[in-house]
């Protein structure tokens, strides 16, 4: 017999830990961005004065399904997920075999919350079960594209594009087997100097175009502090890329239970010639084989320069929108769906306008 719970409270991450590490490590549908070491450290870098609430499945002691939501206040109460605005995937937690039964849980929990107007969740792929249970409105929020990766590099180059594939083989040319140009893996002790490589670059690519970049505020932070935990439980790929020992790019992933995820790149608009972004996109692809991952997910964004890669899947990110009670939840829900047609027309201007040396 299954029974939720709702956790209350910044106590909740220390009570959850040791929970929520292992249901980690037995949920086939975890993402880095539902791992208590992300939500966590998004919680001391945005929580603010937000009121965080786990919804908690349990089948007698074990912890088997969670959802870590938190409650906004004014103009309406609104439940939220963790994590917004970084995190690319934030549907629940499900042990193996667990997911529409902890889905239906907390579907009743969620819905039954008190003092609540609004249910407002992001980021929920359309192939998830909460997609299809939760009564509400339903917007598309992001497109994503996953690549399902063969068991050898050289299979997965017989695939692309002709172009492509000569611009990826200049890993095994010259400029690399001279010494001139290196992609390294940074390591534990580098992850504060790679980290700052990564937003120097990042910021000469999205300056060139007149544009802040995704790196901002307390954004830097949060990003140091994660990579700090997720080299040491093996989750980082942070490269950068050298040429006569001066950085000219890097790219940001993480890989968890078997995909990679793309997360962010930069690099240097002068540089161009040497196609720094494909290769640092081509070397993570080919660690990623060489390490027996099964897929690489690149993430929000349906940027042309993803689909040169021939990824496998597309899938639709969802925003719900769910009136909870009263003429609060009724306003609250109008007035998000209209923010959410302004999100999306920003959005929509900006892909296509992704890295593309």
């Amino acid at each position: 017999m299954l029974r939720a719970n709702v956790l209350t409270g910044a106590g909740l991450f220390e009570e959850l830990k040791g929970p929520w590490q292992d249901l980690v490590n037995h949920s086939p549908n975890v993402t880095p961005f539902q791992t208590w070491e992300w939500q966590q450290t998004w919680w001391q870098n945005y929580g603010g004065v937000r009121e965080p609430q786990a919804f908690a499945v349990y089948e007698g002691d074990d912890l088997v399904g969670l959802m870590p939501l938190m409650r906004t206040r004014g103009p309406w109460r609104t439940l939220r997920a963790m994590g917004m605005g970084p995190s690319d995937y934030l549907h629940p937690l499900a042990r193996d075999g667990y997911e529409e039964v902890v889905t239906d849980r907390l579907v009743e929990s969620i819905t039954g919350a008190k003092g609540v107007d609004l249910i407002d969740l992001h980021q929920i792929r359309e192939s998830r079960s909460l997609a299809s249970k939760l009564d509400g409105i339903v917007i598309e929020q992001a497109t994503c594209l996953v690549l399902d990766l063969p068991g050898s590099y050289d299979a997965y180059l017989a695939t692309i594009g002709k172009s492509l594939r000569y611009d990826v083989r200049k890993l095994d040319k010259t400029l690399f087997s001279t010494g001139r140009a290196s992609i390294e893996l940074v390591n534990a002790d580098g992850i504060d100097r790679g980290m700052d490589i990564l937003f120097e670059q990042h910021k000469l690519r999205w300056r060139k175009r007149g544009l802040p970049g995704a790196f901002l505020g307390k954004g830097i932070r949060f990003h140091k502090q994660w990579a700090n935990q997720a080299v040491r439980n093996g989750w980082l790929r942070l490269s950068v890329l050298r040429l006569d020992g001066e950085p000219i790019g890097a790219i940001y992933a993480m890989t968890v239970a078997k995909t990679t995820y793309y997360y962010q790149a930069g690099f240097d608009p002068a540089k161009g010639s040497v196609s720094p972004g494909t290769l640092l996109v081509a070397h993570t692809i080919r660690q990623s084989i060489e390490e027996g991952d099964q897929h690489f997910d690149f993430m929000r964004g349906d940027e042309p320069y993803k689909r040169r890669w021939k990824p496998n899947h597309v899938y639709r990110n969802l925003r719900i929108i769910s009136s909870a009670s009263g003429i609060l939840g009724s306003v609250g829900s109008s007035w998000n769906r209209v923010g959410s047609q302004v999100e999306s027309r920003v959005r929509a201007r900006l892909e296509g306008r992704g890295l593309i040396g």
